[in-house]
């Protein structure tokens, strides 16, 4: 029984560390440097709060262009730093959930709308 469990843990570790440090190659790379006019931006998918549009916003520009994996580490820290400096009584449990979800499933690895260099697929 006990082998089972551990098989599930080594197979979780190794997707969230695929996710951590996937980037897409470099050959892929937009040449465009602004958002085009028909950008539809996200937001905060499924977060009923209007006052992180900012910090949302900010984040789906990031992600529309993309770059490497340290590049990606620090736009979700800077992310989650947009949402935790928020005067809200929640910003310090919702800060952690957002960068956790945006750091797992928007990895350029999952075939996602919205995920890291989603650009290149438009352009």
């Amino acid at each position: 029984m006990k082998r089972k469990y551990i098989s599930v843990w080594i197979i979780i570790f190794f997707i969230l560390l695929i996710t951590q440090f996937s980037w897409n190659s470099k050959s892929t790379q937009l040449t465009i440097t602004k958002i085009p006019s028909n950008f539809v931006y996200d937001w905060c998918s499924m977060v009923p709060d209007w006052d992180l549009l900012d910090c949302c916003t900010v984040h789906d520009q990031w992600y529309f262009f993309g770059g490497s994996w340290q590049e990606r580490l620090k736009v979700d820290n800077s992310f989650y730093s947009c949402v935790q400096g928020k005067w809200h009584l929640y910003s310090p449990i919702l800060a952690p959930i957002m960068w956790s979800w945006v750091r797992i499933g928007w990895a350029p690895i999952w075939p996602t709308s919205y995920r890291w260099w989603f650009g290149r697929d438009l352009y």
